[in-house]
């Protein structure tokens, strides 16, 4: 259901609310219901594997104020280690699409040739491994 709110207000509430309820048969059936994840931002796993460091690894474990909150990416939201719940939560929702991206560190760890590049995403899996288990 998508809920929008009217353009009055009075002290900051909201006078009424427009409901519209949309269900996934509304749309085209090779509509792509999907999600979208940046590496750093979810995986963690930072010193996991033959991994490099980031450059933002480096600035928030030599800076820790760099962040007012001191936030970091060591761990974020575990997806290196969870990322086979994380696909199951997305099949559970109906998702039929999922963009993600690959730290350069885990595909150039510790140089910036490409030396050895392989196809590993987060966790012990590859790129391979998680297809399969979207798919499943």
């Amino acid at each position: 259901m998508i809920t929008s709110a009217d353009e009055s207000s009075v002290n900051g509430q909201v006078g009424s609310y427009n409901q519209t309820k949309i269900k996934r048969s509304d749309f085209p059936e090779d509509f792509a219901f999907g999600a979208a994840t940046s590496a750093y931002q979810i995986e963690g796993g930072w010193n996991a594997g033959s991994k490099g460091m980031s450059n933002w690894d480096v600035f928030t474990q030599k800076q820790p104020g760099g962040i007012s909150d001191g936030s970091n990416g060591c761990v974020a939201i575990d997806h290196y280690n969870m990322f086979r719940e994380d696909v199951a939560l997305m099949k559970k929702l109906g998702l039929n699409s999922y963009r993600f991206s690959i730290a350069w560190p885990r595909i150039l760890p510790g140089t910036s040739r490409a030396t050895g590049v392989g196809s590993h995403c987060p966790g012990s899996g590859t790129a391979d491994e998680r297809d399969q288990e979207a798919t499943e």
